[in-house]
């Protein structure tokens, strides 16, 4: 292992110790974005983006390097939340929790499916529910 590689692992993992989780808040409607970032801040968590739809959740959650991503089902423009959480997921093995008006059996079989072992959270959503969701995936 050469020296310059010992120092950029050792910078990555101390940046990492230092920092609060980055967290993409994915969601079309504003106003449920703006509170749940309120939600996330409260939790001493860093918001590093907030994206209305999917090819823009794709793009930013590696862009950002995201270490949880909050995935609405149903986004604006022609991708949707699970096909995004997908792709995330394909890219890389970032958490994500669903939080969704949409929480139907159908859907969540599909979820499911494409993004096996993610959470999914009924809107309208309690600062308790967020936070024991996103302690269950950060461990």
């Amino acid at each position: 292992m050469t020296l310059e590689f010992q120092q950029a692992t050792t910078v990555d993992r101390m940046r990492s110790i230092d920092r609060s989780p980055r967290v993409l808040i994915v969601e079309d409607e504003l106003l449920v974005a703006w509170h749940l970032e309120s939600l996330i801040r409260e939790q001493s968590l860093e918001v590093c983006g907030l994206v209305p739809d999917g090819d823009g959740a794709v793009e930013q959650a590696a862009d950002l390097d995201v270490d949880l991503v909050l995935m609405d089902v149903r986004l604006a423009g022609r991708m949707d939340g699970i096909e995004a959480a997908r792709r995330i997921r394909e890219q890389r093995d970032t958490p994500i929790i669903f939080i969704t008006a949409h929480g139907d059996q159908e859907t969540r079989a599909h979820i499911s499916q494409m993004v096996p072992g993610a959470p999914v959270l009924a809107k309208p959503i309690s600062a308790h529910r967020l936070r024991d969701a996103i302690a269950s995936v950060l461990r």
